[in-house]
């Protein structure tokens, strides 16, 4: 192996901080790729390469480890194109507030390094793509809550190397924290919230899946052990069976309600479901029917049209949605 080749397969492996890395796990991971490099040449490789890159060690806090600094520039091998730097533009642009700050922060190198392209390019349509588009949401916008960067630096290391960790973890409405041993499943972002998908202790079936989110956690140490992983879990499935929507019920059910003309128009081109059915009814307003998932976000969604929509079937949601009616006529009388 070539010293140059040596040198870049390094570089790459290095975390920007406070994300670090030591030579024990370099050696690890280039000998998975049957790769035998010897710790101590490691070691020099890096000290070598730390007086012409922004590589620093930190050896003031166990275990020590070797980072990019946080101000480092992107190092790119090849060279970002100018379509590759628009497409960071536009994600810092237009996707930035859906990212944690710790995640965020670890891009800038890359949206700074894109900027520099777009700045230099010639090619004037690139340069004013970004100023034509935008996008607007329809929910109310909402704050990310702060995850501490060490945290999420374990947990997505341990989710990666498929270890597990021990973490301190608060419940909501609870003072007090519990500690506990954490076999990561997947991560989920949702709702300006990162959930971590995941078992706790021994249990490791269907049954025993929790949802845990990581602003919650503090004092995670990744641990030296495989994670219990149920066996055959995909994450796309357990998406798709409604773990984030928050099922009610077992069973679909069969919405019918009326909406007012102008706020059903929507659903003619985005339909609740395949086989919805909308009926004219001839004053103004809107027959909906389509098979849908009980869940609690229906009940949000149904809820956000105040009295501009009426449920009259299933009977259990009418009787549901007319209680938390009469408590908001309470409130407000």
């Amino acid at each position: 192996m070539s010293t140059s080749y040596r040198y870049l397969l390094l570089m790459r492996m290095i975390p920007r901080y406070p994300r670090k890395i030591d030579t024990a796990t370099i050696a690890s991971l280039l000998e998975r790729d049957g790769m035998t490099i010897h710790r101590r040449s490691i070691q020099r490789d890096l000290e070598k390469l730390s007086q012409s890159f922004a590589i620093t060690c930190d050896d003031n806090h166990k275990p020590y480890g070797w980072s990019w600094t946080a101000d480092a520039p992107s190092l790119d091998i090849p060279t970002m194109s100018p379509t590759a730097a628009l497409a960071y533009r536009m994600v810092a642009d237009f996707m930035s507030d859906m990212f944690p700050r710790e995640i965020y922060d670890q891009l800038k190198p890359h949206f700074r390094y894109a900027d520099t392209l777009l700045k230099q390019t010639d090619k004037d349509t690139l340069k004013e793509w970004p100023d034509k588009v935008r996008t607007v949401g329809r929910s109310q916008p909402l704050m990310p809550p702060n995850i501490p960067a060490e945290v999420f630096a374990v947990v997505s290391d341990s989710l990666l190397e498929g270890k597990r960790f021990q973490v301190s973890y608060q419940k909501r409405g609870e003072k007090k924290r519990v500690s506990w041993t954490i076999n990561p499943l997947g991560i989920v972002l949702h709702d300006r919230l990162i959930t971590l998908v995941c078992t706790v202790g021994n249990y490791h079936q269907h049954k025993d899946i929790r949802q845990l989110q990581l602003h919650r956690m503090k004092d995670a140490i990744q641990l030296d052990e495989p994670a219990l992983l149920q066996e055959g879990f995909n994450l796309d499935e357990y998406i798709a069976a409604g773990a984030f929507s928050y099922c009610t019920g077992e069973k679909a059910i069969r919405l019918k309600a009326v909406f007012e003309q102008d706020a059903a128009i929507h659903l003619e081109e985005t339909p609740l479901s395949e086989g919805q059915h909308l009926t004219d009814l001839g004053n103004g307003t809107v027959l909906v029917e389509a098979t849908v998932a009980d869940t609690r976000q229906l009940r949000w969604w149904l809820l956000g049209f105040g009295g501009r929509t009426e449920v009259l079937e299933p009977a259990c949601l009418r009787d549901e949605l007319k209680a938390h009616a009469i408590r908001m006529m309470s409130k407000y009388a």
